[in-house]
């Protein structure tokens, strides 16, 4: 047999498939010119949908993140309300009738609360009166001053004129202060439910990581202990230092002494600067009268420095923070920078925090138990590990017995 005859006989073609002919049909039509003609104004037009869409949620976006924002602070302010009144609470309900009561001694604490402190406006309210009508002949005696030190600077220019803007000023401050009064009612609202829920919700919470319930104690004993009191710990200060403030200025004849105590006092809540943003301006108000005077207020106003910064401050808020003043420095520079006043306020027991899971971080890293509990297994405060602390720790038990080399030595 040849080669030929050898070859195998070719199959004639089949016939094409049905399914395929059906398949194929729609990209051979979609291919035709007359969709591409149709198809490029199409695409075109989507795309151009598609991008106003984005700028529309963009806006959307930002307009509800605004929003979200503000009730969030809301809630944030009600914790932290909620962190720092839980000790009292719990000291309450060990009294018998309101053992089994939470909610009552809730209320009950709330209801003296508001006694208190209306107490204290209605003693306070005829000084800050009285002194606050005083404040526009303040901006006469520092043009006077500015005059006869012979600089040439009108005050009165500075001040925007206006009936109208007067009338916009006005009704800003009027919304300003409802829209506070009602944030107010909120939180405190929003707090008593935390205060006799609070810890039904942290259970469950904690229910929902079974296998990391202790670390999950021990986040919850950072950040609320650190956070509750340290804000417990500014508002000692600040009701020490403001009522020092004001104490020290009546008694030496400053002019707006009360003003001066309460100002103070809500500087106190800036860490560091507050105190001495206080003392120079009851420095500058007590110089507009004589110098010695001025003198006199830099004194007191030091000696309060002092007590705030080595005295009250150590015992009430050092066992909490433990930070370097350089390092709460730059917490609270960064934190302005980033946040304004709200971050300013939080910067330090952010800080705090961080040096505490820093610290649980760097016990880890060394191999020791990173969540250190007390001998019965619970979190408390003085078992939370700090870095400083860890650091001096190891150099104590000798863990470290030589210095690090300098690379220029080593080379």
């Amino acid at each position: 047999m040849s080669q030929a005859d050898r070859r195998p006989l070719s199959r004639p073609p089949s016939a094409p498939d049905v399914n395929t002919l059906t398949a194929q049909e729609p990209s051979q039509s979609v291919a035709s010119p007359q969709w591409q003609r149709l198809f490029g104004p199409s695409r075109t037009l989507i795309w151009l949908l598609i991008a106003l869409s984005v700028v529309g949620l963009y806006h959307g976006a930002e307009f509800l993140i605004v929003h979200v924002f503000s009730v969030a602070v809301l809630f944030v302010f009600a914790a932290i309300l909620a962190l720092v009144l839980t000790p009292v609470v719990d000291r309450i309900q060990r009294v018998p009738p309101f053992r089994a009561h939470r909610g009552v001694a809730v209320l009950t604490l709330y209801l003296v609360g508001v006694g208190v402190i209306a107490g204290a406006v209605t003693l306070v309210a005829p000084s800050i009166i009285h002194q606050a009508r005083r404040l526009p002949d303040l901006a006469s005696q520092f043009q006077a001053e500015i005059d006869r030190r012979g600089l040439h600077l009108d005050l009165a220019a500075l001040r925007p004129k206006g009936s109208a803007l007067d009338v916009g000023v006005a009704v800003g401050v009027v919304s300003g202060v409802i829209s506070a009064v009602v944030g107010v009612v909120v939180i405190v609202v929003i707090s008593i439910y935390l205060l006799i829920e609070g810890r039904v919700l942290v259970a469950t919470l904690r229910s929902l990581f079974p296998q990391r319930a202790r670390a999950f104690d021990f986040t919850m004993v950072a950040v609320g202990a650190t956070i509750g009191a340290y804000v417990r710990g500014q508002l000692l200060m600040s009701l020490l230092i403001g009522s020092y403030m004001a104490v020290a200025m009546t008694a030496l004849g400053v002019h707006y002494g009360v003003l001066i105590g309460i100002a103070a006092g809500f500087l106190e809540f800036i860490p560091i600067i507050g105190a001495v943003i206080a003392m120079v301006l009851a420095v500058v108000i007590a110089l507009l009268q004589s110098p010695l005077l001025a003198l006199l207020a830099a004194i007191a106003g030091l000696l309060g420095h002092a007590l705030d910064a080595y005295v009250v401050g150590p015992r009430v808020n050092g066992r909490v923070t433990q930070l370097h003043p350089l390092v709460a420095l730059a917490a609270l520079l960064v934190g302005a920078e980033l946040g304004g006043i709200l971050g300013a306020l939080f910067s330090v027991p952010v800080a705090a925090m961080a040096n505490i899971f820093l610290g649980a971080l760097y016990r880890s890293r060394r191999g020791d138990d990173a969540l250190s509990t007390q001998h019965g297994g619970d979190v408390s405060v003085d078992s939370l590990p700090r870095l400083g602390e860890e650091i001096g720790g190891i150099e104590e038990i000798g863990v470290i017995r030589e210095p690090v080399p300098h690379a220029a030595v080593d080379a």
